[in-house]
């Protein structure tokens, strides 16, 4: 995330860990990194969505 921005700012550093973090977590819905393979932009949207909702953060989401 830090690559493809080129911005290693404190701010979009927690996004990184925000984006990490949700990302990680297709990885428990099946074995290892697989579906990560199949997954569409809109599904990491959704889950970043619902990653804020269950917490709070005062950052835009990029």
């Amino acid at each position: 995330y830090l690559a493809k921005t080129g911005d290693y700012s404190y701010d979009n550093m927690k996004n990184a860990i925000i984006n990490g973090s949700a990302l990680a977590s297709f990885c428990v819905e099946k074995f290892g990194p697989e579906r990560l393979l199949k997954l569409s932009n809109g599904e990491v949207h959704q889950r970043l969505q619902q990653f804020k909702s269950l917490t709070q953060f005062d950052i835009k989401l990029t």
